[in-house]
């Protein structure tokens, strides 16, 4: 206090009372636990919340999401099927986010392989059999996604548009795009055609949603080998982290940009497909329930991990089939949004705690706070 007066006196200007100071280094050990304190804290609350808009206790919040997500083998399909979409989403935002390409279009991405896929079907559903029309389908809703980042990818290199803005404008171009195919092809054609035979995924494994995870393990092994163990991944870093240094080295930023982009956007073509193939069976604009979006924040949580990826995405996923059995029980007062009020509280508290292992804050004479 004393030296507080002394520079009000001098003139010097004062310490503010309280300023955020970036940290250096964080211990492992101390991000899992903030990481681990904020996943308990923010369930606490969601049930906390949910006791507060019915009549159930606290212990009858937390049964009835475990029950709603591991009921049966149902729910528990429905359960790893959510999850594995948002994690292929989140895999496939990921490369282009290391490189520092701020891919927000994954919503428009999926739309854009899913309309891709969903042309092979309403021109050829009824003439080409599922062994040609599925690989056709596939590389088709690939492409599709890919290019949809592409186009963002050439603009940003050659004339320094602002890749967040352009890709999340793309996704607005791919919703109005399905709603002006769904008028074209009409309800009856689209539908009929694509929820029969022609175009899905057979079961596998006695599992009809067997290939999404196997689509969703192969998604994430490949991708975590491919950023960390070969040429491209180390590429997309140096472009990502140090752009001078890849170009005083030799990296060609055009090649890994739109390279990095097209892959990106490709994987996310790919749920776009899966979406059609096997799990809507038609096209729409709501396809995907928005986990394009939702995607960005898991990717960003793991810090581009397609290993800690599958953790946050399960987490998300049980907060939802969770949420959504707790909304069945009170149909009378709840309706489906409360479940999406509860997964913002989630990622509130899961984002927060990323402030808190990036920063400090330290007040005027009283230290720090979060050493």
């Amino acid at each position: 206090m004393k030296d507080a007066k002394e520079s009000a006196r001098s003139g010097a200007p004062r310490e503010p009372l309280m300023r955020l100071v970036r940290r250096d280094t964080v211990k492992p050990a101390r991000a899992v636990a903030v990481r681990a304190a904020a996943i308990v804290l923010s369930l606490l609350v969601c049930g906390v919340f949910f006791v507060t808009v019915t009549d159930s206790s606290i212990i009858e919040i937390y049964s009835a999401m475990i029950s709603g997500t591991f009921r049966n083998g149902i729910t528990v399909n429905t359960f790893l099927k959510e999850a594995c979409m948002l994690l292929i989403i989140a895999v496939g935002l990921a490369p282009a986010f290391k490189m520092s390409f701020w891919n927000v279009g994954g919503q428009g991405q999926v739309l854009a392989g899913g309309m891709a896929a969903a042309m092979w079907l309403f021109y050829f559903g009824n003439d080409l059999p599922n062994a040609v029309l599925l690989p056709l389908m596939i590389v088709s809703a690939a492409v599709g996604g890919g290019v949809w980042a592409l186009l963002p990818a050439i603009f940003r290199v050659k004339f320094t548009t602002n890749e967040t803005l352009f890709t999340l404008m793309m996704n607005y171009i791919a919703i109005q795009l399905v709603k002006y195919l769904r008028i074209t092809w009409s309800p009856i054609h689209a539908l009929g055609m694509i929820t029969r035979k022609a175009g899905s995924l057979p079961s596998l494994f006695g599992n009809e949603n067997g290939w999404i995870y196997v689509i969703a393990a192969a998604a994430v092994v490949l991708m975590y080998v491919y950023m960390n163990k070969t040429k491209h991944g180390y590429e997309i870093s140096v472009v990502g982290e140090a752009p001078n240094t890849a170009r005083y080295a030799g990296i060609s930023e055009f090649r890994v940009i739109v390279r990095t982009a097209f892959i990106s956007g490709a994987i996310c073509g790919i749920a776009g497909f899966l979406y059609v193939s096997a799990i809507d069976h038609t096209i729409s604009e709501t396809m995907g329930g928005g986990y394009g979006f939702t995607a960005v924040i898991v990717a960003w949580l793991a810090k581009f991990n397609p290993i800690f990826m599958t953790l946050f995405s399960l987490l998300i996923s049980f907060v939802r089939s969770g949420s959504s059995e707790i909304v069945s029980m009170n149909t009378t007062t709840l309706d489906s949004s409360i479940a999406n009020i509860n997964i913002g509280i989630f990622l509130f508290f899961l984002l927060g705690c990323e402030f808190f292992l990036n920063y400090k804050i330290i007040f005027r004479g009283r230290g720090e706070v979060g050493k």
